[in-house]
């Protein structure tokens, strides 16, 4: 298992989230739009981020992202899945502040965390919903491959991209 320890850049701390910080990633997530293209789009509502936290804070390690020059609250994201025997783990449950989208955030934050777990682990997995157009462009701009569609328990389609240690 990877260690629960803050993470940090110039752009961005990555803090362990805990329960009580329930109400700063809610103020940050309360914007329709940043859940338009999620399988839940009501994320932004009480109830349905109230499942999203639950989900979050029950990965492996969820992170508050904070803006490194304000300390303010912008999103959040999570290690999951741990897989000692794979020698892998997954990035994801990640959302930011419309602000901070389209620029160098999201791939400092990914570059952060894939670095942190390249040094125990081989493979990065991320998982993305077949709508979330903004996510699967992020995702080829860090150079993960889509190696797997399949449907979930719902009929949906989700798509596995990964990133390999003597790739990245």
């Amino acid at each position: 298992m990877l260690e629960r320890k803050t993470l940090s850049n110039d752009l961005v701390k990555l803090i362990p989230m805990i329960k009580n910080d329930y109400e700063w990633v809610f103020a940050a997530a309360s914007d329709p739009e940043i859940w338009a293209q999620h399988p839940d789009t009501t994320r932004y509502t009480p109830v349905g981020f109230t499942r999203y936290f639950q989900k979050l804070i029950d990965t492996d390690i969820p992170y508050l992202i904070l803006d490194a020059k304000t300390e303010q609250v912008i999103g959040a994201t999570s290690f999951y899945q741990y897989d000692r025997h794979e020698k892998s783990v997954a990035i994801g449950y990640t959302f930011l502040g419309k602000k901070y989208w389209g620029g160098e955030y999201n791939q400092s934050i990914k570059n952060l965390m894939m670095d942190f777990a390249f040094e125990k682990l081989d493979k990065v997995i991320f998982h993305v919903a077949s709508e979330n157009i903004r996510s699967q462009i992020a995702l080829g701009k860090i150079g993960a491959i889509k190696e797997k569609e399949e449907e979930d328990e719902n009929g949906k389609v989700k798509f596995t991209y990964s990133i390999y240690k003597n790739n990245s």
